[in-house]
């Protein structure tokens, strides 16, 4: 928890209290009803320790990811895998942020004391991460962190490069916690990956797909055994919860529900792209279940007074003030958020 300074993130209803909330990236169909009765079976085994290796729930990820199940090291949240991996680093150079990105990738590794450089992105080639990373010596680096799709462009990275920068040997944190929420959630071929490169991490989330943040679960791929074991070594025994886990099984086996979620995420995301441009705004096209869009004029404050919360993005490394990211909610949000746009904006 924090005690004193201002949250850097999205998805704080509990001081302004918004009607509709756009400045978290969740899966607008909320939870699916096994999660919903898992969580609420799980009030009666709270009075239980949770299982400090998770293994219900290790096993159904292993069946979800198609992995084994010594490839899986949960927690609670992508964002404690975080900072237990910048823990577990090998002494030496600074990591590799490709941004703009996930702030607590560097409040992490300054955590752990270890140094940051980014490779920034821009707008000119729709922030796109290109072979120009290849160029830099990345034998420099503890790690390179890079996220598909990103956040908060949404903008994926092609699975030929994610290999060509693991086919350097540098330690790869590849960050794919929104990866299902696009149509092609198989594009990096994840079991291949991570059997051909143990210097690769993949880190995970179902709290965005199944829309449970509160839950607090996240869980990270690799085939270093000896990685896994040093990154557990750094979190306490009992850090995922008992309603996490249950939860984390339930999600598991409702592949087919999050398939239809995308669908309809993937209609509402296209149709809302157009009615931003629609009303003269700079948009990125990506493919996550958000958008990232550019404006001269100040829409924070005035989208506030109106009961809607936006992403402030100027707080992104490689990006200034006129940044928001906005989440793809359902057609009656997203048509309430485009009517309260045109009126700002008129």
């Amino acid at each position: 928890m924090y005690l004193t300074g201002q949250n850097p993130h999205g998805g704080d209803i509990y001081d302004a209290a918004p009607e509709a909330d756009f400045s978290a990236s969740l899966n607008p169909r909320r939870m699916p009803e096994p999660v919903r009765r898992a969580l609420l079976a799980s009030v009666e085994k709270c009075v239980f320790y949770p299982d400090p290796y998770c293994r219900e729930l290790r096993a159904a990820i292993g069946k979800f990811e198609g992995v084994p199940e010594g490839s899986i090291l949960c927690g609670a949240g992508a964002s404690e895998l975080l900072y237990q991996y910048a823990a577990a680093l090998p002494e030496g150079g600074p990591a590799l942020i490709v941004a703009p990105a996930f702030s607590e990738y560097a409040s992490a590794l300054k955590a752990a004391g270890r140094g940051v450089e980014y490779h920034v992105l821009t707008g000119e080639n729709g922030f796109r991460l290109t072979g120009d990373i290849l160029k830099r010596d990345l034998s420099r680096y503890c790690a390179v962190f890079v996220c598909s799709p990103a956040n908060p462009t949404g903008v994926t990275v092609e699975p030929e490069l994610i290999r060509a920068i693991a086919e350097t040997g540098v330690r790869l944190l590849l960050d794919l916690c929104f990866l299902d929420l696009t149509g092609r959630p198989g594009r990096y071929g994840i079991p291949s990956l991570l059997a051909e490169f143990p210097n690769v991490a993949v880190l995970r989330s179902p709290t965005k797909s199944f829309a449970i943040p509160g839950a607090r679960l996240g869980y990270m791929l690799s085939s270093d055994a000896g990685l896994l074991e040093r990154i557990s070594r750094r979190g306490q025994c009992w850090n995922v919860s008992v309603p996490a886990q249950m939860a984390g099984v339930a999600a598991m086996g409702c592949g087919e529900w999050l398939r239809a979620s995308v669908k309809e995420i993937t209609a509402e995301r296209e149709r809302l792209f157009a009615g931003l441009q629609e009303l003269g705004l700079t948009v990125y096209p990506g493919e996550a279940n958000f958008l990232l869009l550019y404006s001269d004029a100040e829409l924070l404050t005035p989208l506030a007074q109106r009961g809607i919360a936006v992403r402030d993005c100027s707080n992104f490394v490689g990006l200034d003030r006129g940044y928001y990211r906005v989440a793809v909610r359902t057609r009656e949000e997203n048509d309430r958020l485009l009517a309260a746009l045109r009126e700002v904006l008129s």
